[in-house]
This record gives C-alpha cells, sequence and structure tokens, in this order.
C-alpha cells in the first residue's frame, strides 16, 4: 500500500513537471528555455540517477526545460535522446527512468525504440518503456511491441496490448486478433478492446468473427469495442447493421441502432426513425426518439408527433421532453393536447415542455389546468405558468384576468401575476383587493407581496383597513409587512404604519396595524405595542399580544415573558410562552448557562406538556449543566418521559465531545 501511494503521488509529480513543458512550449523558445541553457544533460541525468519522489519537481523541471530549449534543432534532438537512452539503459532509479521516458515519448525516434523494446519486457521498467513507445512514430516502435507479446505474459502483456491499442497500430492486428480468439479469457477481452481503438477495416474483420464465435461476455466486449471502431470508420453502416442484426442487450441494440440513424444521415435517418416509431419493438422507441432533433426540423416534426398515440407511455414521455426543443408556434398544439393525455406522467411531461416551449397562448390553458387539477399535475401546471418566457406571456395574463368570470381561473392568473413580479398587474390587484371575493381578495393581497414597494404602503394600509373578511386580511396583512421589510432602512420601516396607528380610533382597525407591527418587526415600535396590552378594548389587546409573539427578533422576549407570567388569558399565555422559547433560538450564539436559565424560567410558567417538550427541543441546542439537569428533572414525569430521556443523552453526548 505504501509502495501504491508513493507510486500515485510520483505520477502527480511527473505530470505537473510535464505540463509545466506543455506550457514552457506554447510561451515560446524564450519562456520554454529560461533557467537551464547552459546546463548540461549530463548533470541534469545525475541527478535523476536516483531521483525519488520526495525529492520533488526540481530535476524535472530542469528536464523539462534541457528538452524544450533542444528539441527543434534536429542535430540537438538526436544527441538529447542519445544521452537519454544511454541513461535509461544504466539501471536509474524508478523516478528517473520514468522522467527519462517521458522525455523520449516528446523527442524519441526510430533510434529509441531497441533500447525502450529491452525494458518492456521486465515488470519493473516496462510502464516507463511502454508510455515512450506509445508515442515514439514509425513502424519501428509497432514492431517492437508486437515482437514482445509473445515473450511476455500477465500484467506486462496486458500492458503491451494496451500501448498497441493507444497507438492504433494496425500492424498489430493479426496478433491481436490472435489472443482475442485465445483460451485466456482476460487476455482475449484486452485485445478485443485494442482492437476497438486500432480500427479499420481489419480490426472491424477481427472483431466482428469474434463476434459471430465468443461467448456472452467477450460477446460484449467485442460488440463495445465495435461501437467504438464505428465512430471514425466510413464503413460504420455496414457495423452497425452486423451489431443491431447480433444477439445483444437492449442497450447495445440501442447503441447499434442510433448509430445505424446517423450512419444513414439525411432521409434514410429520419426513414429508419419513423419505421421504429411505427413498428412494435419496444427497444427502439428511445434510441428513435432521442435522435429526433438531429433529424427533424420544425417543418417536419409533424410527422414524429402522428406516432404519438402508438407509442407506450415511456415513450410517450421522452417525446414530451424532445418537443421542448422545438419552437412554440410548431409544437404548442401537440404538447397542449398530451398535456390532457389519459397518462398523468405523459400529462407532467408535457406540462414540463410547455414550460420551455409554451408561449402567450398557453396562458389560458394553463391557468384552466391548474385551476381544475389537484396535486402534482396542478403543482406543475402552475409552475409552468410561472415559468413561461417573454414579455407577451406577462401581457396575455394581464389580458386574460379581466375577460374570465370563472373566479377559481382568475385566482390562477392572480397568483401567476404575482409570482412573475408583473408590475403592470398592481392597479387591477388592488381593485380585487376591494371588490372581488373573499377568495380573490385574498390571492390579489398576496400576489401584491411580490409586486408592490415600500411607496405603496399607504395604499396597501387603506386597502387593509377597508376589508371584511379575515382571510383577507390576514393576507393584506401579511403583504403589508412584507412590503415595509424591502425598505433598507430597519428603523423607519414601520413608520407609516405606526402614524395611522396613533390617530386609529377604531379598535378593529386598531388591531389590524398592531398585528402589522408585529410582523414588520420595527423595534421602533414596540411601546406602542406595549402601550396597546392596556387597551380596554379586549380586541386591541389580543392583536398586541399577537403582534408581540409574532415579533421576528429576540427584541421582544421580555415582553411575552411578561405576557406569559400576567396574563389571565390561557391562549395568550401558551402564545407568549411558545414565543418566548421560540426567540431564545432566535440567539444561538449566547452562552448555554444563560439560554438554558431563560427556559428553566419559562418552563416554570407551563402548565401544558407541549410547551415543556418544546423547551427540551430548545435545551439540546444549548448543552450545559443548567441545561442536563433540567431534561434530567423532567424524566420524572410520564407524559414528557420519552422526550426528556432522549434530551438529556444528546446534551450529555455534547458536554462530552466538548
Amino acid at each position: 500500500m505504501i509502495k501504491r501511494k508513493k507510486q500515485i503521488a510520483f505520477s502527480a509529480l511527473l505530470l505537473f513537471a510535464f505540463l509545466g513543458i506543455a506550457a514552457a512550449a506554447a510561451a515560446g523558445p524564450q519562456t520554454a528555455t529560461a533557467g537551464a541553457p547552459s546546463e548540461s544533460l549530463e548533470t541534469i541525468l545525475k541527478d535523476l540517477q536516483s531521483y525519488d519522489f520526495a525529492q520533488g519537481v526540481g530535476a524535472l523541471t530542469r528536464l523539462r526545460a534541457y528538452v524544450f530549449s533542444h528539441k527543434d534543432d534536429p542535430q540537438a534532438r538526436r544527441e538529447t535522446a542519445a544521452g537519454l537512452l544511454r541513461f535509461i539503459q544504466g539501471s536509474p532509479a524508478p523516478g528517473g527512468l520514468m522522467a527519462a521516458c517521458r522525455a523520449l515519448r516528446l523527442i524519441g525516434g526510430p533510434d529509441s525504440v531497441p533500447a525502450l523494446a529491452a525494458l518492456v519486457l521486465k515488470p519493473e521498467t516496462t510502464d516507463a518503456a511502454r508510455f515512450a513507445l506509445e508515442r515514439i512514430p514509425g513502424n519501428e516502435a509497432d514492431q517492437a511491441l508486437i515482437s514482445a507479446l509473445d515473450k511476455s505474459q500477465g500484467d506486462v502483456r496486458r500492458g503491451i496490448v494496451f500501448s498497441l491499442g493507444e497507438r492504433k497500430s494496425a500492424a498489430a492486428v493479426p496478433a491481436l486478433e490472435r489472443l482475442a480468439g485465445g483460451k485466456d479469457l482476460s487476455s482475449a477481452a484486452d485485445a478485443v478492446k485494442a482492437l476497438g481503438k486500432v480500427g479499420g477495416p481489419e480490426a472491424v474483420r477481427a472483431l466482428v468473427a469474434t463476434l459471430g464465435k465468443a461467448g456472452p461476455p467477450l460477446k460484449l466486449e467485442a460488440a463495445s469495442a465495435l461501437l467504438l471502431a464505428a465512430e471514425n470508420d466510413p464503413g460504420a453502416a455496414a457495423i452497425y447493421d452486423k451489431l443491431f442484426a447480433a444477439d445483444l442487450p437492449p442497450v447495445m441494440r440501442q447503441a447499434a441502432f442510433k448509430g445505424r440513424i446517423e450512419a444513414a444521415g439525411g432521409g434514410g435517418g429520419k426513414d429508419l426513425i419513423l419505421k421504429a416509431l411505427a413498428g412494435k419493438d419496444a427497444v427502439l422507441f428511445a434510441p428513435a426518439i432521442a435522435m429526433v432533433p438531429a433529424n427533424f426540423g420544425p417543418g417536419e416534426i409533424g410527422k414524429v408527433a402522428d406516432s404519438f398515440d402508438r407509442l407506450p407511455v415511456e415513450a410517450r414521455v421522452q417525446l414530451m421532453a424532445v418537443f421542448a426543443g422545438y419552437p412554440a408556434d410548431v409544437v404548442g398544439p401537440y404538447l397542449l393536447s398530451a398535456a390532457e393525455n389519459a397518462s398523468l406522467d405523459v400529462r407532467l411531461a408535457a406540462l414540463r415542455s410547455i414550460g420551455k416551449a409554451g408561449d402567450a397562448k398557453s396562458v389560458a390553458f394553463l391557468s384552466t389546468k391548474a385551476a381544475r387539477a389537484s396535486g402534482a399535475e396542478q403543482d406543475a401546471a402552475r409552475e409552468t405558468l410561472a415559468r413561461l418566457k417573454g414579455a407577451e406571456v406577462d401581457a396575455a395574463i394581464l389580458a386574460y384576468i379581466p375577460k374570465t368570470s370563472d373566479d377559481a381561473v382568475k385566482a390562477e392568473l392572480v397568483q401567476a401575476a404575482g409570482e412573475r413580479r408583473i408590475t403592470g398587474a398592481k392597479p387591477a390587484l388592488m381593485d380585487m383587493v376591494k371588490s372581488a371575493s373573499p377568495m380573490l381578495k385574498a390571492k390579489a393581497a398576496a400576489a401584491l407581496r411580490d409586486i408592490a414597494g415600500t411607496a405603496d404602503i399607504p395604499d396597501l394600509l387603506g386597502l387593509l383597513l377597508g376589508l371584511e373578511d379575515e382571510t383577507a386580511r390576514e393576507s393584506m396583512r401579511d403583504t403589508v409587512a412584507a412590503v415595509a421589510r424591502t425598505n433598507p432602512r430597519e428603523l423607519s420601516r414601520a413608520g407609516a404604519v405606526k402614524d395611522l396607528l396613533a390617530s386609529e380610533k377604531d379598535p378593529k382597525k386598531k388591531a389590524d396595524l398592531l398585528r402589522v407591527l408585529g410582523k414588520i418587526g420595527d423595534d421602533t415600535s414596540l411601546a406602542q405595542i406595549r402601550a396597546a396590552l392596556a387597551d380596554p378594548d379586549e380586541t386591541v389587546v389580543d392583536a398586541a399580544v399577537r403582534g408581540l409573539v409574532d415579533w421576528p427578533t429576540p427584541a421582544a422576549r421580555d415582553d411575552v415573558y411578561e405576557v406569559a407570567r400576567t396574563s389571565l388569558v390561557l391562549s395568550h399565555r401558551v402564545l407568549a410562552i411558545r414565543a418566548f422559547i421560540r426567540m431564545v433560538g432566535l440567539e444561538p450564539y449566547r452562552g448555554p448557562e444563560g439560554a438554558a436559565a431563560d427556559l428553566l424560567k419559562i418552563l416554570s410558567l407551563s402548565p401544558r406538556s407541549e410547551e415543556k417538550k418544546l423547551v427540551l427541543a430548545m435545551l439540546v441546542r444549548f448543552p450545559c449543566v443548567t441545561a442536563l439537569k433540567t431534561a434530567e428533572s423532567l424524566q420524572s414525569d410520564a407524559a414528557l418521559a420519552e422526550e426528556a430521556k432522549l434530551a438529556a443523552g444528546r446534551i450529555r453526548q455534547a458536554l462530552g465531545a466538548k
């Protein structure tokens, strides 16, 4: 294992150094020779004689510079190669040998082959020697590797076969074919893979022969190799035909069929696709549909769409995804029709594709679909309507809102207007809040949350105070608060609400304004809410309490504690206790003992097990001695025993980890 780690580390160093070679070459002669034009090769190789990866890349970098400063002069190149050959024959350390062979890979020629061939057969030197031979041009390197095949075995032979494949050595085909037909299945598989890399008529012939007589494992290797060989073969069509006719697994047949389509080109490819889609071989549907975009233009896609009703669900889903890449005016009718298919999967796929290929003409359909559907289909219709691209879609939504008399459809359009942030919808939405049905009022108020700006807050407040329906009022309270929170000046966010509250006399309207203040969370308005707790009207007091418990920061923690401690209304005490616990959690970085003390304090005011469980859950976030003792003390309560035991265990574990 240690040896393997050293080899990996050394390979990384060599990669670093010889990437530097490439960079130096790209930079030009002056950069490539910088730092080493006067140093002799002998001096560098002397340092590489006993080189180890732990010594860093200094010697590698020097050899890099030397090689690139001499590679463009024929005489200097030959002399450098000769020096490197003498070096590798002198039994250098593995690191030095690999460095020299990497250099020979760049500048070696036919004269380098004999010395490298001698090293190929030795297990300790074969990798480095092969690495050089793989890139040295000429028949000599081919013959050296071919000759070594019969003299080698095991991993050495496997490496030689790999190198012949990397060289795309046509001369090696006979030798590789013999190995492919041998009894050693491992060697046969290696040879088949190499033949696939070599390619060409003879390699293809050998692979076809293997495909016809090999057993299942080798047959699959031969099929994969033929697919690789066919990629750059002028006779690819014949190769794909042979593969397609063979008894192969579906995935292989699909790959071969895609190859047949690609090789056929033009009208031939189209015919194959249409024939497959009209046929009964289900294995061919997926590759045929996948090849549609490369073979059918927008004006021809109708020929493919005609096969829709004959396809199984999986193929229809795939076809919908393909249609998403075509213009909306071409595939829109097909997608809208598929969105009404009997299969939910097909309907969902069509809706997703409408989101990519749809246009303004899809608005009416999608809003109606969202209003009528449920579950995943409704979600998909809504998401698609929100995602359709183009200003013309926004215009279509605005135009359709007053046209439809169906409140459910209108509600979907309103929601889409908000999600799309169509600012032009603001007047219509405000009118809707004033005069529409309660359901639409709430929807319009929610949509304004994403469209209105801080300048609209006075108008939004006017709408809020004119509402009677509680659902619509709650939606508008959320909207006013959300818009107010967009003000970058935190202590000015509640200004308009505070001013209005100061002069408001109507208890119901005061209650709405107090609830808004609580949702905004502007600390400057806490004084008004505190004062409202003493109001003679119960509606106002209730709103003040609820405003405090909604507070989004810990600033109101002491206020809610007082409500929990002193209120005579059980619902107010429960809300305040829960808010206090939540606010403790809003300060995760405070001292654990202080947080636990606060939780212990509120625990004493909690009559119900529901709130005590919330305390236990929060104690876990502040592990300390107090938290542990509190959790342990609650184990005696039958209603809390399980949660208390779990909390104590987690706190104990956290304390032990510190």
